[in-house]
């Protein structure tokens, strides 16, 4: 672990700026004592969480790369949403933290003098998770300043540079019609949610429901943004690959994957995670699909020699119940790509999903990445330690009787105080 991390900044504005954060803390090697009296501290923090429990993984690694704890640390157990880790560090190698989607509007021609197009309008995306409707209605704006008012053919929709199932067929049945297990697809828009009003006991609550056949709906969309503009498409849209002769009348680019990939960490936005996992596996040179992508983190892992004991991965995000990782994977990554990863995650306590975490010691000096599923509960990242310097750690309790986030946050709290 670098002493110190120079990368993308984290606002909460969630835009890019360069930071350095130095792990300035005294970094004295461990003594076995010390040594001796974490391990029993941290097995008395997780005593009745581990009583009864399926299974569990733990492991903390010091500044100079040595395992200082390790309580099953080989164990691959379910990681829920601490799996974000891998696809994010294995994103920033493959494309580079200055990465952007390109979602474009294109057509057979330059837009004429007359303003009309005599063929269709294409819209090609590249997978980006951040695509908003309003992108496209300034896009929209865009041509119509370049002079565009109407387009003798439709809007076509191309889908192509991602593929696979919209779906995780390894998510779990009761995942299907939850907002947080949205389908993936290469012309995401809107997180593939729709936004509906519903009346609950009166009131009327806004929900967001998983899109059913993206690309279509996408082509509706764009179409009707078109009439209300004023620019209407003389034929019904469509979905199909564009041609490759293309003119790019509109090119929108994405915020770079390191501000997408602090959005991802700090709310644990499942979607984000699933469109980078394709994306990694189409631009490793694999396949734009999930097995492309898991192929392309199980090559980054070996090439970094991080080990990956009974590593089982289905998705990018961890929301299959059948993923298994072990915590010396997770302490490991994280203590090897700490420059990558330090400031992209959200401060305990403070913010994001660690914004409700009750710790008391560690309050202001831990970044972690949380996970839960139902029986499942995760925590991994990273502590400042008075004596020590900054420490990885990864903490994954599964199917425990107890209160396995109480015994988690007791435990980093006890973390911190060496």
């Amino acid at each position: 672990m670098k002493n110190t991390s120079c990368v993308a900044g984290k606002l909460r504005s969630l835009s890019a700026e360069r930071a350095c954060v130095p792990n300035s803390a005294p970094q004295r090697p461990w003594s076995n004592g010390e040594r001796n009296r974490l391990a029993g501290e941290l097995q008395g923090a997780f005593a009745g969480a581990l009583s009864g429990a399926r299974g569990w993984s733990l492991a903390v690694v010091a500044a100079d790369g040595r395992t200082i704890f390790d309580d099953r640390a080989q164990s691959a157990v379910a990681p829920a949403s601490v799996q974000k880790l891998i696809v994010a560090a294995t994103a920033l190698d493959a494309l580079g933290p200055a990465y952007r989607y390109h979602t474009v509007f294109a057509a057979g021609e330059a837009i004429p003098q007359n303003g009309a197009l005599d063929g269709n309008l294409w819209l090609i995306g590249s997978g980006d998770p951040s695509l908003q409707s309003v992108d496209l209605r300034n896009g929209i704006g865009v041509l119509q300043r370049l002079g565009l008012h109407r387009i003798a053919g439709g809007v076509i929709v191309d889908d192509t540079t991602l593929n696979g199932p919209a779906l995780n067929p390894h998510w779990a049945i009761d995942d299907n019609g939850q907002d947080y297990a949205a389908p993936t697809s290469a012309i995401s828009l809107d997180g593939d949610t729709i936004e509906e009003r519903v009346d609950v006991d009166g009131v009327q609550q806004r929900v967001w429901i998983p899109m059913q056949d993206v690309a279509r709906y996408v082509g509706q969309r764009v179409n009707e943004m078109l009439v209300r503009s004023g620019v209407p498409a003389q034929k019904p849209p469509a979905v199909g690959a564009a041609p490759l002769e293309s003119v790019v009348l509109w090119d929108h680019r994405s915020a770079p994957l390191q501000t997408l990939e602090s959005h991802m960490l700090y709310v644990s936005d499942n979607h984000y995670a699933e469109q980078l996992l394709r994306t990694v596996g189409e631009e490793s040179g694999g396949t734009a699909n999930d097995a492309g992508g898991i192929a392309a983190e199980r090559q980054f892992l070996a090439r970094r020699g991080i080990p990956a004991p009974d590593l089982r991965l289905y998705d990018g995000s961890g929301l299959s119940p059948q993923n298994r990782v072990a915590a010396a994977t997770l302490a490991r990554l994280l203590h090897d790509e700490e420059p990558g990863l330090y400031l992209l995650l959200p401060r305990g306590g403070r913010e994001g999903t660690l914004e409700d975490y009750p710790f008391t010691t560690a309050l202001g000096r831990v970044r972690a990445k949380s996970g839960h599923l139902s029986d499942v509960s995760a925590l991994a990242g990273y502590v400042t330690t008075p004596g020590h310097g900054r420490v990885a750690f990864a903490f994954l309790v599964d199917g425990s009787p107890g209160d396995p986030d109480s015994a988690i946050v007791r435990a980093v709290d006890r973390l911190a105080t060496f």
